[in-house]
């Protein structure tokens, strides 16, 4: 079996708090700041899997520079290829530059400033869905010099092919990061007889069940019920604080050089699942209440039945908190508003004991709120049966849930889980049931929290702010020069400082006087003149993202060398 509250629930140490968090490399490395929305450059790099919807990024596995036309030697086109999931995708939607949206239209050319100005296009981006019949793109084969073939086709692999255009306000911190929301893998619904898109969670786990990069399973070892019967369930509209949602959805990315036993763990914390393989068949209960299917009583047993009526004072909490992949926060791993129970802390004697359940596969907040609720309910029941029973436990399977009737316990009908099932070898089957109970999994919508208190973090940005103008110039003029200062400009993104000159006073610089130099300092010096010359300048500033300042100036000076002498030969 395994349970969405980690390897350590199955009673093997029983004395471990229960929750252990999500174990793949994939979100350790987005709790870190780098991960699934990152594209990276290396030389070998594992196959990913899309399940539901969310924003990825992955490897760029070809980069291309050249002229923007055969007359030019300049390079200033730039071909990126990133494959984004290696699989067939859905769809592949909004197309990120860094962490904005770029507007592209049905050829993918950019349409808004800055990667569209006037009539020149400086980004587009061409999106393939890795098809089976999939063709090679056909951009990239004309405009590659025969590095990217008609044989170059990546069926099977979901890819983004970005040609950039060099500038200086479109591409001003260089290179940008290119990701993609993408709806991702197909998958077999029993239901319908239909592979489709879902992120209906129990679908999703099934389709991993049975996946080749998966546990490879065929539709014999499945117990299609139980995954019927729990795809139902994540199908149920549930009530939100501000309406309703899907009870369960699975929606993220599995990194197929992580274990797969981590993989399921986390994918099942989408749904509070437990996925057990008995009887040569998978079956997956998901986090609802099951009415019993059986009734375990005193004759049941083939010996002394064991009850632990309490757990270990250190293996209970009375908080759960954790991180989900928030669509809200640029679908990075945000955390959750805390689940805690003041009746449980005044138990524990007033001290908050707090565990760590992380949902990679989660991008609602009330959804993540949810299933920690289930997480710390099923902690706080605290009954656990060790039960030898005869022949009748040959009936049951890990995950059922039965009834237990004891009276010299005082057990009438208690709700268990079956979490383990051994056979022994007189023919018996030991049992290891936890207590279970409906209103583990009931909520009520005041329990519920707003992410209100957790506000959107917005890195610092003046994409769209002018830098200030210089201030204060001076001149100091020589025989053959003049000596331009001014105060320094503070802006934090300054590029440079734009020095322009005209022999007389006009109103329009921009058309009238020349641009002479770009300064990355705050003073300047004009040589190379001659005689009595008098010069005007204005100065305006630049930043990295190509916005300018207004002009300051003019200010002018006349330099003090003698008149030159022309010599003319006839």
């Amino acid at each position: 079996g395994v349970s969405y509250l980690g390897s350590k629930a199955f009673g093997k140490e029983p004395d471990k708090p229960r929750i252990t968090g999500a174990n793949t490399a994939s979100f350790a490395s987005d709790i870190a700041g780098g991960g699934r929305t990152q594209m990276v450059r290396q030389p070998i790099t594992s196959h990913r899997i899309v399940y539901g919807r969310t924003r990825v990024s992955g490897p760029v596995v070809f980069i291309h520079s050249r002229p923007a036309s055969d007359s030019s030697d300049k390079l200033d086109i730039l071909h990126v290829v990133i494959v984004l999931a290696a699989q067939e995708v859905e769809a592949v939607e909004d197309v990120f530059f860094n962490d904005g949206i770029v507007a592209i239209d049905g050829n993918g050319d950019a349409t808004a400033d800055p990667y569209k100005q006037g009539s020149t296009v400086y980004a587009s981006v061409h999106k393939h869905l890795g098809t089976a019949n999939q063709l090679a793109d056909t951009v990239l084969v004309a405009n590659s010099g025969g590095k990217w073939s008609s044989g170059h086709r990546l069926r099977g692999l979901a890819y983004l092919h970005a040609q950039l255009r060099y500038d200086e306000k479109a591409y001003a911190s260089g290179l940008p990061n290119i990701s993609a929301l993408v709806k991702g893998r197909k998958v077999y619904d029993p239901r319908t007889q239909e592979t489709v898109w879902s992120e209906n969670a129990a679908l999703c786990i099934l389709d991993y069940v049975m996946a080749e990069f998966g546990l490879n399973a065929s539709l014999d070892e499945i117990d299609l019920n139980s995954f019927v019967a729990a795809a139902n369930i994540c199908d149920e509209e549930v009530d939100t604080i501000d309406g309703t949602e899907s009870r369960y959805t699975c929606n993220g990315v599995v990194d197929l050089s992580a274990k797969p036993r981590d993989i399921l763990e986390d994918m099942l914390s989408s749904c509070a699942g437990f996925l057990t393989y008995t009887g040569g068949k998978w079956r997956l209960k998901v986090g609802a209440y099951n009415a019993p299917m059986y009734t375990l009583e005193a004759r049941h047993a083939r010996e002394a039945v064991m009850l632990k009526p309490h757990r270990s004072r250190r293996s209970l909490i009375n908080t759960v908190r954790g991180a989900f992949i928030s669509p809200e926060h640029q679908w990075q791993p945000t955390d959750y508003p805390e689940i805690s129970n003041a009746s449980y802390v005044t138990q524990d004697g007033d001290e908050q004991t707090a565990a760590t359940l992380d949902l990679p596969f989660t991008q609602s907040p009330t959804m993540a709120q949810r299933i920690a609720m289930i997480a710390l309910e099923q902690n706080r029941r605290q009954k656990q049966i060790l039960f030898p029973s005869n022949l009748v436990g040959f009936q049951l399977a890990a995950g059922n849930t039965i009834a237990v009737d004891l009276p010299r316990f005082g057990l009438s009908g208690l709700p268990c889980t079956v979490t383990t099932w051994a056979m022994t070898e007189d023919l018996g089957v030991d049992l290891t049931l936890d207590e279970d109970g409906p209103d583990i999994y009931e909520y009520s919508v005041s329990q519920l929290k707003s992410l209100d208190g957790s506000p959107e973090v917005v890195a610092p940005n003046n994409a769209d702010v002018p830098p200030g103008a210089p201030r204060d110039i001076e001149t100091e003029a020589g025989a053959d020069y003049i000596h331009l200062s001014w105060t320094p400009v503070t802006d934090s993104d300054l590029r440079y400082v734009e020095v322009w000159e005209h022999d007389e006073h006009t109103a329009d610089p921009q058309s009238d006087a020349s641009r002479i130099m770009e300064v990355y300092g705050s003073e300047y010096t004009r040589t190379g003149l001659t005689g009595s010359s008098t010069r005007y300048y204005w100065l305006r500033s630049v930043d990295r993202y190509g916005n300018k300042s207004g002009f300051a100036g003019p200010v002018n000076d006349t330099t003090s060398g003698e008149a030159s002498i022309v010599l003319v030969l006839e």
